[in-house]
């Protein structure tokens, strides 16, 4: 679902989508064709809290349930920090040790094995706590003129406040599960099919592992 909200100057555009609805191609196009525009997704916010938890549990060896008391995801919200750093918005994760900024380190820290398979536990008990933090830095982009496409899942976005909501459906809904499904092989075989590539062209030449590997990943897209 989409949705631009106002904040003074600023238009937030929400959306809350199904995975496989074509909410990158919307967002892409979108950016485009509005002027000062930028992008957010609620989920860096999500995954920085996480990293956090993880790491104050590992620190003073406890469970990661006992890292997301009130008091202590209340401590991780202070470590975050929106605002302006080399000349561009950003999200700066400071504190536990870390020093970071979550556009440099959304694809690599924050992908990685201790926020994955916590991100579940942490994110089911910090949905107003990002709400809270999306609300701040919405307000400080639209005093600088900004137009934000905001994505994320249902439950958060219902509660950010705007007057522009969109949502996009697909007739038949299978259709997801299809991809997934046709993702899932598309995987596999690509695994299969590089094996059998080197023993082949080991002997005989041919394509190599990286011409099929860019063929057959157009499958997951």
């Amino acid at each position: 679902m989409f949705c631009p909200h106002h904040f003074s100057s600023c238009r937030t555009v929400r959306r809350c989508l199904l995975e496989g609805t074509g909410k990158g191609t919307t967002v892409a196009t979108l950016k485009q064709k509005l002027p000062q525009t930028t992008t957010w997704s609620n989920g860096n916010i999500f995954r920085s809290l996480t990293l956090l938890a993880a790491t104050y549990a590992e620190q003073n060896n406890v469970s990661l349930k006992d890292a997301c008391s009130p008091k202590l995801l209340a401590s991780y919200c202070k470590m975050l920090t929106f605002g302006k750093y080399n000349g561009k918005f950003d999200v700066k994760i400071d504190g536990l040790g870390y020093d970071l900024l979550v556009s440099e380190v959304a694809n690599t820290v924050l992908k990685g094995p201790k926020v994955g398979k916590n991100i579940p536990t942490v994110a089911g008990v910090t949905q107003g706590e990002v709400i809270n933090f999306v609300q701040s830095a919405l307000k400080i982009m639209a005093d600088d003129g900004m137009t934000v496409l905001l994505e994320g899942r249902e439950q958060t976005l219902n509660y950010i406040r705007t007057p522009h909501r969109f949502e996009l459906v697909l007739a038949d809904v299978n259709t997801i599960g299809m991809r997934r499904a046709a993702q899932r092989m598309g995987a596999t075989a690509l695994k299969e099919l590089e094996k059998e590539q080197t023993w082949y062209s080991g002997l005989f030449g041919g394509p190599s592992q990286k011409d099929i590997a860019s063929k057959l990943s157009k499958v997951n897209r």
